[in-house]
């Protein structure tokens, strides 16, 4: 009988520790996913002042449609190698093949489901889709 009841006073201690293991787990997975975020509306803003510097500078070229253009900033540094950083891929898009390129498009795009996606624009108003979806951000996303 008492070896029954070290048993079940053992197999309650397991569950307990595994239940708040598992809510340490989502907790601290939440706070990182809140770091990537923070981190992704930071690197869209950066890219946007660095569009509007390069726009300035290179007036024949208007805006730039790669990230390696973009000048030199430590905030960018990370992205020139392959438009990646802190779970999220980075672009711009929708140039136009006419110069002085007058419109543009930045996405960031998250690489793992449940962050929502960020966008912007010439106008520098940052947008984001709560579905993660670059396309939807640039179509009708909610302005931040």
């Amino acid at each position: 009988m008492l070896r029954l009841r070290r048993n079940v006073g053992l197999c309650i201690a397991i569950i307990g520790m595994s239940a708040l293991g598992w809510v340490a787990f989502r907790r601290v997975r939440n706070l990182m996913m809140l770091g990537y975020v923070d981190s992704a509306i930071g690197r869209v803003r950066a890219i946007v002042a660095a569009e509007a510097e390069f726009a300035k500078t290179n007036p024949q070229v208007g805006y730039t449609c790669t990230l390696s253009q973009l000048p030199s900033d430590q905030t960018l540094v990370r992205l020139r190698r392959d438009g990646q950083d802190n779970g999220y891929a980075f672009a711009i898009l929708g140039c136009g093949l006419k110069q002085p390129h007058s419109k543009y498009h930045i996405t960031a795009r998250p690489l793992h489901s449940g962050p929502p996606a960020f966008c912007s624009d010439e106008s520098g108003i940052l947008r984001l889709d709560e579905d993660g979806s670059v396309e939807k951000c640039i179509a009708y996303g909610v302005p931040l």
